[in-house]
């Protein structure tokens, strides 16, 4: 796709122009750490949002749903304003209103305020980190694009792995509402690297129609890799949100300790997601290989856990199938946009993130539910169910090619 970027960042060449590059791929990169932070913050603490407002576990995943429900609505109509508009001034309005209502929402004194807070901030951290996401898509575009975009990626764990480790230490020093003051404060810091890096427009350089808008909502094969996304995210949410409870329920672990386990989850993202990124490249840009191995390889993991493990087994498999499900994590992200039509990159971009994060909207609560309507063993059962089924509908669409040098 054209991008503006105008030659030049933030009015130098060369070496300027590298280091402003660098700059903006830092800053969205911080920015997209605080808002994956805040969105799984709940996690990690769920007994003690329990204690506090006296709710139980199924309601306790709503803190999840509630952040991503938010996100999930947002994307589709910012997939058409970031292919539409300079994306330096939405990442100022996502942040604007990301932070304030994080930390205001922190302090709320009934559940039902506390979740219409998280649904608000939701709306803008997923914007901004739809919206890191392409950013550094368009400045980085060409071959190397999948490498790129996929250690980009690699903050969307490292957030999740900083909640999951520093959530119950920083509950257990300042309380539970500090946890969600934390990460909104890191993407505000992120937001102010961004402004020094004194980046140029960026945005599309034609912008998009609505009739090209509505012809890339039905752009069958990245709703297929959608839906494939969907299912794999299903998995990894599950994982991330319930086995801190898992583990002190079936393993003789505290709460801080099955936090900082379970933290292995997503922190091996940051080095699986860049190698998944490489590889897919590496054997001539075949994303669709790369994405059907991640799911495969990690379903055994959701039968052996059901067993009887010890706390060493137990965090060999968090570290096998955390590797396994986000080694193609980025690579759905690079996939979409390859197979999206010229100048819709954005809105593609777009309708993967709604469908995906939806199921990271359902995933919490779902599993909560099936736990306590049925049992742990039936719950890994069924998500073992979902992975195939995301295998199977990206065997209904082809591969995609990367975009030429610009």
């Amino acid at each position: 796709m054209d991008t503006i970027l105008g030659g030049r960042f933030g009015g130098c060449d060369g070496m300027g122009a590298q280091q402003s590059r660098v700059g903006i791929f830092a800053a969205c990169f911080l920015v997209s750490v605080g808002a994956n932070a805040y969105m799984i913050a709940p996690a990690s603490i769920v007994p003690l949002l329990e204690a506090a407002f006296g709710i139980d576990k199924a309601s306790a995943g709503l803190a999840i749903s509630a952040a991503v429900l938010g996100s999930v609505l947002v994307q589709l109509p910012f997939g058409y304003l970031m292919d539409h508009y300079d994306n330096r001034r939405l990442m100022t309005l996502g942040t604007v209103v990301f932070a304030p209502v994080a930390i205001v929402g922190s302090f709320a004194g009934t559940y039902p305020l506390f979740l219409l807070t998280r649904a608000v901030a939701g709306i803008a951290g997923g914007a901004l980190f739809v919206l890191s996401t392409n950013v550094v898509a368009q400045v980085y575009s060409g071959p190397r694009q999948g490498f790129v975009t996929t250690v980009f990626i690699a903050s969307a764990p490292l957030g999740f792995a900083i909640s999951q480790f520093g959530g119950p230490i920083v509950a257990s020093v300042f309380g539970w509402a500090t946890v969600f003051i934390v990460s909104p404060l890191l993407s505000a810091v992120g937001y102010l690297v961004f402004r020094l890096s004194q980046p140029t427009s960026i945005q599309t350089g034609d912008q998009i129609t609505f009739s090209e808008f509505g012809d890339a909502l039905r752009n069958r094969s990245v709703l297929l890799v959608s839906l494939s996304g969907f299912c794999s995210y299903l998995l990894y949410i599950f994982m991330n949100s319930w086995m801190p409870t898992y583990a002190t329920e079936r393993l003789p672990l505290s709460l801080g300790e099955a936090g900082a386990i379970t933290a292995i989850l997503p922190a091996i993202g940051m080095v699986a997601r860049p190698v998944g990124g490489w590889l897919s490249d590496y054997v001539g840009y075949r994303r669709r290989l790369v994405v059907v191995c991640s799911l495969a390889f990690a379903l055994p993991a959701f039968f052996v856990v059901s067993r009887s493990i010890s706390t060493v087994l137990f965090s060999i498999i968090l570290l096998g199938v955390g590797f396994s499900l986000q080694f193609g994590m980025g690579v759905y992200y690079v996939y979409t946009r390859e197979l999206a039509a010229t100048g819709s990159g954005g809105t593609s971009l777009a309708v993967f993130t709604s469908v995906a994060f939806t199921g990271t909207l359902v995933s919490p609560t779902l599993g909560g539910w099936l736990i306590g309507a049925f049992s742990w063993e039936t719950t890994f059962l069924l998500y073992a169910c979902i992975g195939i089924a995301g295998i199977g509908v990206l065997f209904l669409t082809g591969d995609s090619s990367p975009t030429p040098i610009e």
